[in-house]
This record gives structure tokens, C-alpha cells and sequence, in this order.
């Protein structure tokens, strides 16, 4: 999940117009030299025990599914150009473009956008004039799927007293 996860956001920020390499590691971004920036940096993993269970349907029977574990993944998105122009018209490029899930192995994980820090070259540790720092959350799951017992697959025998 999370190499899925962090791909999709390199995606999105390419299609925003992010032209140059997009760093994924903190330590390159910040001996990094450009003034044109952007990264998509993982920030924390947390986990949660889950007891969620559904019933589904395919093509041949039905199935259990249970969530053993709840997974939310957080990145932080960074937007640095010459002028806060710019940077807003990435920046509003990628929200535009940012889907709220996507299917990982037939699982959905959702993707928000949840908070945006705005910074000028005093208060970043990039050499970028202006920047957006965008944090997004993926939650997704740990699935453990099982069949129903097939009552046509079952043998009966009964006994009858003797009368």
C-alpha cells in the first residue's frame, strides 16, 4: 500500500505540472539547491486492530471478508516556486486532479487531502522563494478473506433406533 499510495501522489503532482524530479526522501530535499521543488515525503504509519467483517458476492459464491488492521498513511507534498502564482496554480491543479481512492490488490484506499501549509523562503528549509506543504491521508486495510461452507459438499448419515 504505501508504494502505491506514494506513487499515486507522484502522479498527480506530475500531472499538476510538477517539471523537475520529485524527491521522496527529506534528507535529498533539504541539500537539494533548486528553487523549483516538489516531493511527496511519508511522514507516519498508524495502525488499529479492526473487527470490521462484510459479505460479498462474485462470479462463483459468496465470501468473508475481515479487516484484521486498520492502516491510515500520511504524506506531505511539497510545492516550491519561484512565486506564490505559481505555486497556486499547482497546488490547485493537484487538488483538481487528486482522486478520493484508488484499488490496491481489489481493495479500495481512500486518498483526502487533509491540511495545507502555506510558506515563504523565511520560513522554509527549501531554497524555494514560496511553497505549499499539503498533508494527505491514505486508509486502507489488512483483509483476510474466507469461504462459507457449502451445504451441497456435505455428507449426511443418519441413525435410526431400532423399533
Amino acid at each position: 500500500m504505501f508504494t502505491e499510495c506514494r506513487d499515486v501522489l507522484r502522479e498527480y503532482l506530475t500531472q499538476s505540472g510538477a517539471a523537475k524530479n520529485i524527491y521522496t526522501s527529506a534528507k535529498t530535499l533539504k541539500a537539494s539547491a533548486e528553487s523549483r521543488v516538489f516531493a511527496v515525503l511519508f511522514e507516519n504509519e498508524v495502525l488499529t486492530i479492526s473487527k470490521n467483517k462484510r459479505i460479498y458476492t462474485d462470479i462463483s459464491e459468496k465470501h468473508k471478508r475481515q479487516q484484521k488492521f486498520e492502516r491510515s498513511l500520511t504524506f506531505s507534498v511539497v510545492i516550491g516556486e519561484y512565486t506564490i502564482e505559481k505555486v497556486q496554480e499547482i497546488y490547485n491543479k493537484f487538488l483538481h486532479n487528486i482522486q478520493p481512492g484508488i484499488y490496491i490488490d481489489g481493495n479500495y484506499v481512500s486518498i483526502e487531502p487533509t491540511a495545507a501549509d502555506w510558506m515563504d523562503n523565511e520560513d522554509t528549509i527549501i531554497r524555494a522563494k514560496c511553497a505549499v506543504q499539503i498533508t494527505v491521508v491514505c486508509r486502507g486495510g489488512v483483509y483476510k478473506d474466507t469461504d462459507f461452507a457449502k451445504a451441497d459438499n456435505v455428507a449426511l448419515t443418519v441413525n435410526m433406533p431400532p423399533m
